[in-house]
């Protein structure tokens, strides 16, 4: 009997035992965190956890036990595949946001590499394209968290790469970041796949645009096939210009992205129909409608607007960004013969800087006499350079010299020889050597007004069809 009694008493022991568990399980876990209490439920088809690495159970203090510890049964998925899931599902970053929201109880921005907001709690980025965008801390490390004591902000960084993003947590003290690192890891791998998407599609449509671009700037076919294909308002009816920007200072691939992004924002944000691509990695070129007078409804032949958007634009980038920017302004011309005003842009760019100038709006048409000689063929302005400059360049390939660089020296000191040889280091007596030398090559007299106006035509074209990738410096 005492053996049957003890049986059952085992048995009894074992299902209060079970019975205490199953309790446990289901009653509500209290956590403490940022002075706030977050509950801890398990439900049917999903499981919440809270933040913090210690948990309190009545009174006694229990560790957090980790993820891979969590059984995952049938009806059941661990957070970080929900979130991924409802980015995949189209849901963007919406639940994404929540869950961080109440696992920290702070303000989250989520932001992609180049710190462009895609998502923030607290209410909407903003209207203005500078308010869409927010300073990333420089730390490249491995070190997925970075802490900055200025701002009390919080980065979590989902990797290193154009289709990762960061999300920013608000007013972090010093002492507590380590214990949101937990829910930050969970929510990493969904705000990677929602930037992976967002990259894929901006790729499409920046490679589209080039392709666009390209095609009506160099590549010879069909402008109407061109029209057809594209999802951009273009007209055969309407003249277009070409604009070329280029930073003063060299960028990153990152900073380059950076500002084609906020340029398309900017664009958009000022109602202008303009369309832009990075141009061979250190330019952006931009084609423009022409505008409409407002009573007459005919083509307006000014630039005045033109050049004062171009001009706020660029003042738009320095407050933002701290970039300097110069700007070169083609002249106006139908679909077919956009070229030409894309050649007119990067001479009025080139020809600008070669005069010294920095952070400048130049319109061809304001080059002076470059403008009337500027207009001819890009094959009659090499025959041009050929005639005037060949022997120079000739000589100086054949002997080692430098007669181009001492007649660029002359002419940018203003024809005096003495400032000349200052500048490039050299006795007046070499300066005068090597002046003589290029009129005995060139047959051309440096004091003859006319004779004098050809080289340095011909010089400052030389130099700014090598600049312009037209022709090849030897």
């Amino acid at each position: 009997m005492s053996f049957h009694r003890k049986t059952l008493s085992l048995r009894l022991h074992k299902a209060s035992m079970l019975l205490i568990l199953f309790l446990k399980a289901q009653i509500p876990l209290f956590c403490r965190t940022n002075r706030k209490v977050i509950y801890c439920m398990k439900r049917q088809h999903t499981t919440i956890y809270a933040a913090p690495s210690q948990l309190y159970f009545r009174g006694r203090t229990h560790k957090r036990p980790s993820r891979g510890d969590l059984p995952v049964t049938k009806g059941q998925k661990r957070m970080k595949d929900l979130l991924v899931e409802s980015v995949l599902e189209g849901e963007g970053l919406h639940k994404v946001l929540t869950y961080l929201q109440e696992a920290t109880g702070r303000y989250i921005t989520i932001a992609d590499y180049r710190g462009k907001i895609y998502a923030r709690t607290g209410g909407n980025v903003g209207a203005s394209p500078d308010d869409h965008y927010l300073p990333l801390p420089c730390a490249e490390s491995d070190d997925h968290l970075f802490y900055e004591p200025q701002t009390r902000r919080l980065f979590y960084c989902t990797g290193h790469g154009r289709k990762n993003g960061y999300i920013i947590v608000d007013d972090v003290g010093p002492e507590e970041h380590d214990i949101f690192a937990e829910p930050l890891e969970e929510a990493s791998l969904a705000v990677k796949t929602f930037f992976a998407q967002a990259h894929t599609a901006e790729s499409a449509e920046n490679f589209h645009i080039h392709n666009l671009i390209a095609d009506l700037l160099i590549r010879n076919i069909n402008i109407k096939e061109i029209i057809k294909q594209a999802n951009f308002c273009l007209d055969l009816n309407r003249l277009y210009y070409v604009c070329v920007m280029e930073p003063e200072q060299p960028l990153s691939e990152r900073e380059m992205s950076l500002l084609h992004a906020h340029t398309k924002e900017w664009l958009r944000f000022n109602n202008l129909d303009i369309i832009c691509t990075i141009w061979d990695k250190k330019y952006f070129v931009f084609i423009c409608p022409t505008h409409y007078h407002e009573q007459t409804l005919e083509v307006d032949p000014g630039f005045e607007k033109h050049l004062a958007n171009i001009t706020r634009h660029q003042r738009d980038i320095k407050a933002k960004f701290g970039f300097s920017v110069s700007f070169g302004v083609g002249q106006k011309y139908p679909l077919p013969e956009l070229h030409r005003s894309y050649q007119e842009a990067l001479i009025a760019l080139h020809l600008a800087k070669l005069t010294g100038k920095k952070s400048f709006v130049k319109h061809f048409s304001d080059l002076g006499v470059f403008t009337l000689v500027c207009q001819q063929d890009v094959e009659q302005l090499k025959r041009f350079c050929e005639k005037y400059l060949g022997k120079i360049l000739d000589y100086d390939r054949e002997h080692n010299k430098e007669l181009l660089f001492t007649l660029r020296a002359f002419f940018d000191a203003d024809l005096d020889a003495r400032e000349a040889a200052r500048r490039t280091y050299i006795h007046i007596n070499t300066m005068r050597y090597r002046l003589r030398k290029i009129e005995e090559l060139t047959n051309l007299k440096l004091h003859k007004i006319e004779e004098r106006a050809n080289l340095f035509i011909a010089l400052k074209l030389y130099e700014v069809l090598v600049a312009t990738g037209f022709l090849t410096e030897e």
